[in-house]
């Protein structure tokens, strides 16, 4: 009989120690968060994180569920990505990825957007611009607050193309899209007018750059490479 209760007394202790201690960990103060340490913020303000958040007073670390959190930190415009950790006793460390601004797309006014096609903002008055300015038909009607699968597809494709060796494509002012089969490209350095098609913009740029060193520059106003056998060149009018 002895050996049957012993081993039952042993759980019921190893039990209540464990539920003391839960208890204890989940209602002490010296679990309660006193300190969020935030990295990777640079338009983003700690006070504007820390608000939104809104984490009560007296929290404890135990009791926030670091996903919920993600989410609401994901839920800002300007976060991309959020990882949160508990760090004991009582410090939340939050690591966030911002959004970078890729370019200025020009509606009723100029608004600022990332390369995944999210809107940050209006641009505020006064700013120097040193991003492209997309206008056009296929901005003024495409969906800006859905995520538009068309959009991303049109700004992966504009920022492939503006990484590319082309000289004439680094350094791109303004980007006309009438449709993804007709963009022009205006370039800050030249007044030479680039137009293409983003649904095949690879071997655009593949045509572009194998006739690209016999091309007389100052001479011409226009490159048209929307035509998958010929490149249509357009001089200058004199």
């Amino acid at each position: 009989m002895g050996k049957t209760v012993v081993p039952v007394i042993s759980l019921v202790v190893f039990l209540a120690v464990c539920g003391g201690i839960g208890w204890y960990v989940q209602n002490s103060s010296t679990f309660e968060i006193v300190t969020l340490g935030i990295r990777g913020h640079a338009r983003l303000s700690p006070q504007s994180i820390v608000e939104h958040l809104n984490i009560p007073p007296h929290t404890n670390i135990f009791r926030v569920r670091l996903h919920d959190l993600q989410q609401q930190l994901e839920s800002m415009t300007w976060v991309k990505k959020a990882e949160i950790f508990r760090n004991f006793p009582n410090k939340l460390s939050i690591h966030l990825i911002e959004r970078t601004p890729f370019a200025l797309i020009k509606r009723d006014e100029l608004r600022l957007i990332d390369q995944d096609g999210v809107i940050l903002g209006s641009l505020a008055s006064g700013s120097v611009i040193r991003l492209p300015i997309i206008t056009g038909t296929f901005i003024e009607e495409v969906e800006l607050e859905d995520g538009s699968p068309q959009l991303q597809q049109a700004l992966y494709a504009i920022n492939s193309l503006t990484h590319s060796s082309c000289p004439l494509l680094r350094h791109v002012r303004k980007i006309r899209i009438d449709c993804l089969e007709n963009v022009t490209f205006f370039s800050a350095d030249s007044p030479l007018e680039v137009r293409l098609s983003l649904l095949d913009y690879q071997q655009s740029l593949q045509r572009l750059n194998t006739i690209y060193s016999e091309l007389q520059l100052e001479t011409l106003a226009a490159i048209d490479l929307r035509f998958e056998k010929r490149v249509i060149i357009t001089p200058k009018n004199i």
